[in-house]
C-alpha cells in the first residue's frame, strides 16, 4: 500500500512497558542501575567495547555542500573541539546511553571578537536525573527527571547537589541512540540488568555453598535430655561454623540425612555470565544453527559494522553542537564533520583470491588487477611479477558469460600456482618491511 500524502501523524513518545518473568528480579531503579554498571561482568564488557568504539580522538573537518574541505574553518573548529573536551564528552555520552538510555548536555555559547563560539559542553551526570519532579509524564524509568509536560514539551529536572530538591534545566541537549524511544531513550543494558541481579543472587548461593563445604548442614540427634546436653545443643546451633570446633558430649549423635551439595549455583552462574557475553557480541548470529557461514572473516565484518554503526550516531549527535556557530557567523552551507577511526579488516586473503580468479577467467582487467595489488600495501611492485601476471593474463581462457569455460591447460595451472606464490611472497616481504619500520620484530 502506497503512503498517503499529507502531514505525519501519531505520537513518537514511547510508553514504557515493564514485564515480569520467571525470575522475580528486583525492579530496576536509577540507583540499582548505577550499581549494576559497576558489576564486574557488565563493566568488563563496557570497557572492552569502549576501546573499540573510541580508539582515539576523532578527525574533524568542515566541508561545503559539494564535500570540499574549508581549511580555515577546519582549523578553527578543531581548536574549539579541543577546548570544550569533545572527545571525553563523546565517550561519556555513549556510556550513559548504554547504562541509562540517554545523556544530557548543556552547551555554552559566547561571543568572542564579534563571533559566536562554542565555549563549553557541560556533562550533566545521568544519575542526577533520578527523581521525578512531580509533574509530567516519565519517559525513561531510569531517568524520571526527564518528563513531557501537558503541552508535549520535554522538560529536564536535575537533583540538586545536596539532594534536597529538583532544579529545572532550561538549556539542555539530549543525546540518544536514534533507534531508541524519544526523547529520553532506553538503556542498551536494560535487558541484562535482571541478569546481573540474578548473578548477584547466584553468587550469594555459591558463597553459602562454599561456607557449607567447611561447615556443612548437619542435624544433631539428642539421645539424652539432660540439662547439660540441652545447654550444649543450644550453644552448638548458635556457634556452628567453618571456624569453630566442639567437644561432643555423650548422648549426641549426627545421623546422615542424605543431603548432598550440587553444582546448581555454579552452573547457573556460568549460564548467566554467558548470556551477558552473548548480548554484547553481535557475531553470535554466526554461531551454529544459523544459515550464515561462521567464518572469521564474516565475524570480523559483522563486528566492524556494529562498531561503525555506533560510532556514526555518536558522531552525528556531536556535530549538532557546531551548527549554531556556523549559522550565527554566516557560514551558509558549511557542515562540521566528526569521524572516529573505523575498524580495519584484513582483506589480504580476499584480494589474493580476487586476483587469482580475475586472471583465470579474465574477469578483471589488467588495471583492476594492479589496483588489487596496490591494496595489498606492497611498497614496490616487482616488475617481474607484473610481467608474469601479464603473460598469465594473456594466456588465460576468457570465461563464458554463464560461468562455464574451457579446461585450463596443465601448464597454465602450474604458472598460476607459481604466480600466486610470488604474490604471497611479495606481500609477506612488504609486511616484514612495514613491521621493521614500526619497530616490531
Amino acid at each position: 500500500m502506497a503512503p498517503k500524502k499529507g502531514n505525519a501523524e501519531g505520537d513518537e513518545l514511547a510508553i514504557s512497558g515493564w514485564y515480569g518473568g520467571g525470575y522475580n528480579a528486583p525492579v530496576v531503579t536509577p540507583e540499582r542501575a548505577m550499581q549494576y554498571l559497576k558489576n564486574i561482568h557488565a563493566a568488563t564488557q563496557l570497557e572492552n567495547l569502549q576501546v573499540q568504539i573510541f580508539p582515539g580522538p576523532p578527525e574533524i573537518w568542515v566541508e561545503d555542500e559539494k564535500g570540499e574541505v574549508d581549511a580555515a574553518l577546519t582549523s578553527e573548529m578543531k581548536k574549539t573541539a579541543e577546548k570544550v573536551g569533545l572527545y571525553p564528552a563523546m565517550q561519556i555520552a555513549w556510556y550513559e546511553c548504554m547504562g541509562y538510555g540517554c545523556s544530557v548536555k548543556s552547551p555554552g555559547y559566547a561571543r568572542e571578537n564579534g563571533k559566536l563560539n562554542l565555549v563549553e559542553i557541560r556533562n550533566l551526570p545521568a544519575f542526577r536525573f533520578s527523581q521525578y519532579p512531580g509533574i509530567g509524564d516519565i519517559q525513561n524509568k531510569l531517568m524520571p527527571g526527564i518528563v513531557v509536560n501537558a503541552a508535549g514539551e520535554t522538560e529536564v529536572y536535575q537533583v540538586s547537589t545536596d539532594g534536597s530538591n529538583r532544579v529545572k534545566i532550561n538549556n539542555f541537549h539530549i543525546i540518544t541512540d536514534p533507534a531508541a524511544p524519544k526523547p529520553a531513550g532506553e538503556a542498551y543494558l536494560l535487558p541484562i540488568y535482571p541478569v546481573i541481579a540474578a548473578i548477584n543472587h547466584a553468587n550469594k548461593a555459591a558463597d553459602q555453598q562454599v561456607n557449607r563445604i567447611g561447615a556443612p548442614s548437619i542435624f544433631a540427634q539428642l539421645e539424652e535430655t539432660s540439662s547439660q546436653v540441652a545447654t550444649w545443643s543450644k550453644e552448638f546451633v548458635k556457634k556452628w561454623g567453618k571456624d569453630t570446633s566442639f567437644v561432643i558430649p555423650r548422648g549426641v549423635t549426627f545421623p546422615d540425612v542424605k543431603i548432598r551439595e550440587t553444582k546448581t549455583a555454579a552452573e547457573r552462574l556460568d549460564m548467566l555470565i554467558s548470556w551477558i557475553e552473548n548480548y554484547f557480541n553481535p557475531t553470535t548470529v554466526l554461531q551454529k544453527g544459523n544459515s550464515i557461514g561462521a567464518s572469521d572473516q564474516g565475524a570480523a565484518r559483522i563486528w566492524a559494522n556494529f562498531v561503525a554503526g555506533t560510532q556514526s550516531w555518536v558522531e552525528c549527535a556531536f556535530e549538532e553542537f557546531f551548527k549554531p556557530v556556523l549559522e550565527a557567523n554566516g557560514y551558509e552551507n558549511r557542515y562540521v564533520r566528526i569521524e572516529l577511526k573505523r575498524p580495519e579488516l584484513d582483506r589480504s586473503s580476499e584480494i589474493r583470491e580476487q586476483i587469482k580468479v580475475g586472471i583465470e577467467g579474465k574477469a578483471l582487467t589488467t588495471e583492476e588487477i594492479r589496483d588489487n595489488l596496490s591494496e595489498l600495501t606492497l611498497k614496490e611492485t616487482d616488475e617481474k611479477l607484473l610481467a608474469m601476471l601479464n603473460e598469465q593474463y594473456a594466456s588465460a581462457v576468457t570465461a563464458s558469460p554463464f560461468g562455464f569455460g574451457n579446461a585450463v591447460p596443465e601448464k597454465q595451472l602450474k604458472q598460476e600456482e607459481t604466480t600466486e606464490k610470488r604474490i604471497n611472497r611479495a606481500y609477506d616481504k612488504a609486511e616484514k618491511r612495514l613491521l621493521k619500520l614500526i619497530g616490531e620484530d
